[in-house]
């Protein structure tokens, strides 16, 4: 890496391990494997209707259709990311409920972002979930940085996004390109190297997790969630490891408050609800592992420095500029479709760049390495409006709405607007948006949107008072139906 970001991690940060019996830990594990293994083929059967085998409503859900999922324990909530992990129980305690193969962390405004608690009978589903106290193991709370230096912690992480790079050491390339390699499979295999010395296989479940997100205080960070890896009773699943980087080329005050990472983990994107609509990029934002049909790069070529006393900006880092802008004064949500393509929610309606990442280079000379390494910025221009997500289902109407929070979930994008309403859309790999219907109506303030995979469920973070009042969240849990032709 060339340029600036602030990389700070605790000595110990890759792993947390406990002991226990090695005949008895390679069972446990083995029953965890296969149990979230059949848990998602019977999801993926399942939705082809919907996640609990009902028919999507012709009109969409209703609040009278969904079940508030822990009511009144949530404030201003900006919604949730899943985090897959190898936790069977709550706690590793048979006596509590299933995890369903993974925790989801919620970014509430009123206590932090945290991983929460399952709780439900004996090794049965979860019925509620309970906010941790407040810790720097289960929950994360951001530094406040002037200029290149930590001020203070006391930053609460915004709308944000979840990549877990995995590594397949059989599809790297070794003697000669292996076209089965893949940028993320790359970046996988190069992180694993990075925190264990070697290179060795991961799935979701033992791979690190980066959390994406903002701080208005300060700008861009990602956060490594790594596992806690034992079964024994205690902590289950993965831990805030306290190492995180801060993208430190993007300039300071533009109050960012929305952070998407593309799905292979190339590009880091980010954007402010309150500030302009200038949507910003940082490059290889976990380090750069090199050309897929090249051999992995050594360590020493691989990832920021990881000095846990360094507090200075002038380390080697991540690129970051501004690429263009969404067209619509804010940017009030920010996600990556299943074409590859930003999508920007403003204050009216909804835009999307239609040749991203190549955009960033247009009218110049340069390769998008050359681009972020000379700052060539504002390429990718303004983004246009999408005549499909910007009218309403039966074609009519044009939609001007503000709004709340705009997230991808595999094919599909969801869309929460001022006034209750939640649209979803569909996104073909090659047409773009093709079509759009209500998802869910009558809501108060849908402020934030998760996909919890254990429970296959859509969670709507619905603020009843409007005004982010404390307790106030009633969360919306539906099933995930994602049936659209």
């Amino acid at each position: 890496m060339t340029s600036e970001s602030t990389n700070i991690s605790s000595s110990n940060v890759a792993t947390v391990r406990r002991n226990a019996p090695p005949h008895v830990a390679r069972r446990i594990r083995r029953i965890a494997a296969t149990t979230t293994a059949l848990t998602f083929m019977l999801q993926n059967l399942a939705w082809a209707v919907c996640s609990d085998g009902t028919t999507f409503p012709t009109s969409g859900f209703t609040p009278a259709t969904a079940v508030n999922w822990t009511p009144f324990t949530f404030t201003g909530t900006l919604g949730s990311v899943w985090v897959p992990d190898i936790s069977v129980n709550e706690h590793n305690n048979p006596g509590e409920p299933l995890t369903g193969g993974g925790h989801d962390w919620v970014f509430d405004q009123g206590t932090a972002t945290c991983k929460e608690t399952d709780v439900g009978g004996a090794s049965g589903p979860p019925t509620a979930w309970a906010i941790p106290v407040i810790n720097f193991t289960d929950c994360m709370i951001l530094p406040i940085f002037r200029g290149s230096v930590i001020q203070n912690f006391g930053d609460f992480p915004q709308h944000g996004t979840a990549l877990t790079p995995t590594c397949d050491p059989t599809k790297l390339s070794t003697n000669g390109p292996n076209p089965a390699n893949t940028y993320f499979n790359q970046l996988g295999c190069a992180l694993v190297q990075q925190a264990t010395g070697q290179v060795q296989a991961t799935t979701p479940e033992t791979a690190a997790t980066y959390l994406f997100t903002a701080g208005i205080k300060s700008g861009l960070f990602s956060i490594a969630l790594t596992s806690v890896n034992t079964l024994a009773p205690g902590e289950a699943g993965k831990v805030n490891g306290m190492s995180f980087t801060y993208y430190a080329q993007i300039p300071a005050g533009l109050r960012l408050d929305s952070a998407v990472i593309t799905p292979d983990g190339q590009f880091l994107l980010g954007g402010s609800s309150r500030t302009n609509d200038e949507i910003y990029a940082c490059r290889n934002p976990l380090g750069d592992p090199g050309d897929p049909a090249q051999p992995l790069p050594s360590l020493a070529k691989f990832g920021p420095t990881t000095d846990a006393n360094s507090t200075s900006a002038n380390t080697p880092g991540v690129q970051c500029m501004q690429i263009g802008q969404g067209g619509d004064s804010r940017v009030k949500g920010l996600a990556v479709g299943a074409d590859g393509q930003p999508y920007i929610g403003g204050l009216n309606i909804v835009s999307n760049f239609t040749n991203f990442p190549a955009c960033i280079t247009a009218n110049t000379p340069f390769t998008i390495a050359q681009a972020f390494a000379a700052h060539s910025s504002n390429h990718c221009g303004t983004a246009k409006p999408n005549a499909v997500l910007n009218t309403s289902p039966d074609g009519t109407t044009a939609i001007k709405n503000e709004t709340f929070a705009l997230v991808s979930h595999g094919q599909y994008l969801y869309r929460t607007l001022k006034g209750g309403i939640v649209y979803q859309a569909k996104v073909d790999a090659t047409a773009g948006v093709t079509a759009q219907r209500f998802f869910a109506t009558g809501l108060a303030t849908p402020t934030g949107i998760g996909f919890s995979e254990g429970m296959a469920s859509t969670m709507i973070y619905d603020d009843l008072s409007a005004l982010s009042l404390a307790n106030q969240i009633a969360v919306r849990k539906l099933p995930i139906c994602e049936d659209m032709p």
